[in-house]
């Protein structure tokens, strides 16, 4: 199934993003998890494709488990990066031999130790050539990538938005926003889409933040500001891990909490691999009574 058909009037979808593990422990560590996560009835789960296709079969491997084993819907992402066009259509044939339907198109970031992106000889230079590619290679659902703060390396947030709107032309049939930490360049950047004719689903990226140092980090090289009040909770945490991660989910649970009463397409979360946010998150997604955020920043 395309995950377009997963989206519905009035109810949010909810999706978690993941990453392949490194090592073949750290695999099936995951697949572990991903029964737990199965509980939460996510709608689809995405897997993200290391820098360069490094963690090309990890990404393939827990895609397969994820519709084959757990029978759930799944979007496998790939990247642009260090792929020539004969590579990208063997890993569109892989892909579609594990029968999944979904693939997140990205033109990805540079390889480590590098600081601009370079299209490898024969490869594609941007997202929107990957997408005609995928969408002639065959009967992919297609989800593209969006930043409604605009993306770090365009020239305006006016040119952003049109290449945003060029990759929908191409074939993009879901957006997926970067995660952002104030709703309100979402909610114009959705707006601002749906003026240019935007009718594909729009959904917003969550990443509950671990610390003031990670977030931060993060946000410099997407091109995300930083809410004060958030950093300054973060800090105040100090060292302690577990009060930082309290923090950021509570922060992430209030955006969210906004979000759906301002009616989104639906919710992807960047969980990391924890089950934390996904148990926190799902019942205000979906409505559930009793779910609330609780208001603890000033």
């Amino acid at each position: 199934m395309h995950v377009r058909h997963l989206f519905r009037p009035g109810r949010p979808v909810f999706s978690i993003e993941l990453f392949p593990p490194k090592t073949p422990q750290g695999v099936e560590n995951l697949k572990k998890r991903l029964v737990d996560i199965r509980s939460f009835a996510p709608d689809y789960i995405s897997v993200t494709y290391g820098a360069g296709g490094s963690t090309r079969q990890g990404t393939l491997e827990i895609c397969a488990y994820i519709k084959q084993r757990l029978g759930m819907e799944v979007s496998a992402h790939l990247t642009c990066v260090a792929h020539t066009r004969e590579e990208v259509a063997s890993v569109l044939a892989a892909i579609r031999a594990e029968g999944i339907d979904n693939i997140m198109v990205l033109r990805g970031d540079p390889p480590k130790g590098e600081t601009a992106f370079r299209p490898p000889p024969g490869g594609f230079r941007y997202a929107v050539e990957l997408v005609e590619a995928v969408k002639a290679w065959g009967d992919f659902g297609i989800g593209v990538a969006g930043y409604p703060e605009g993306h770090a390396e365009a020239e305006s947030y006016a040119a952003d938005v049109t290449r945003q709107v060029e990759k929908i032309n191409a074939g993009g049939e879901v957006l997926v926003s970067q995660f952002f930490l104030d709703n309100a360049p979402f909610l114009r950047w959705r707006d601002d889409l749906r003026a240019r004719g935007v009718t594909i689903p729009i959904e917003a990226g969550i990443l509950p933040a671990l610390s003031a140092q990670q977030i931060t980090g993060f946000a410099t090289t997407c091109g995300v500001a930083v809410p004060r009040p958030l950093l300054d909770a973060l800090e105040k945490c100090g060292d302690d891990k577990a009060a930082s991660a309290a923090v950021g989910l509570d922060f992430a649970l209030r955006q969210i909490e906004a979000l759906v009463a301002e009616g989104v397409d639906g919710i992807h979360l960047y969980a990391l691999n924890r089950l934390e946010p996904i148990r926190a998150v799902e019942p205000l997604v979906r409505g559930k009574e009793g779910a609330k955020a609780e208001a603890r920043l000033p």
